[in-house]
């Protein structure tokens, strides 16, 4: 029995000396774990620090940055309409040249046109008379009254051209004109 009181008396000896172990553990955990949680807390304070220090940084840099950006857009914008007004009046000025020399040829040409056709309906007119003329003398021929040797006079003798009054150059209207080269599309039909 002496046996087991010595034993249970070591037991509780080395239980005791556990608990002791135990407790100087759990003091010395408890120790570095306050220490660490400073420590942690001095850094988390540390780097909260610089970044609110680097965000003032940043909203300073920004807020520069964004009144220069701004002068810049405003600027850009300004040029950009002074150019865009240029070109539209450039353009205008251009549009003007343009319609303007081409009126001006394209009365040129009528002009040309209408002198042109007035030439050509003076000329019709002339052949006209000139074959109105001639279609005249052909129709009534001279009859000598000499017998055979005055008709053998007429026919080696030239005809005479006969000098009509022709009209002086005007400008024929559309329906003089008309007119004429109708007349002188009738008399080469009737050749």
């Amino acid at each position: 029995m002496a046996e087991f009181a010595d034993r249970m008396k070591s037991f509780t000896d080395h239980l005791r000396t556990s608990i002791t172990m135990r407790n100087e553990s759990l003091a010395n955990v408890r120790t570095a774990t306050q220490e660490l949680r400073g420590r942690a807390r001095t850094f988390i304070n540390e780097v909260a620090e610089e970044t609110r220090d680097r965000a003032e940084e940043l909203r300073a840099t920004l807020a520069a940055q964004r009144e220069e950006r701004c002068e810049q857009v405003a600027e850009l914008r300004k040029t950009n309409q002074e150019t865009l007004a240029q070109s539209r009046a450039d353009l205008n000025e251009m549009l003007s040249e343009t319609r303007r020399a081409r009126d001006e040829t394209a009365n040129e040409m009528r002009d040309a046109f209408q002198h042109a056709r007035n030439e050509l309906a003076l000329d019709l007119r002339e052949a006209a008379v000139a074959w109105h003329t001639f279609a005249s003398g052909l129709q009534q021929p001279k009859r000598p009254s000499n017998g055979k040797h005055a008709s053998h006079a007429a026919a080696t003798k030239p005809a005479e051209p006969v000098v009509s009054a022709a009209p002086k150059r005007a400008k024929p209207s559309v329906h003089a004109t008309k007119k004429t080269v109708q007349s002188s599309t009738r008399a080469h039909k009737g050749k």
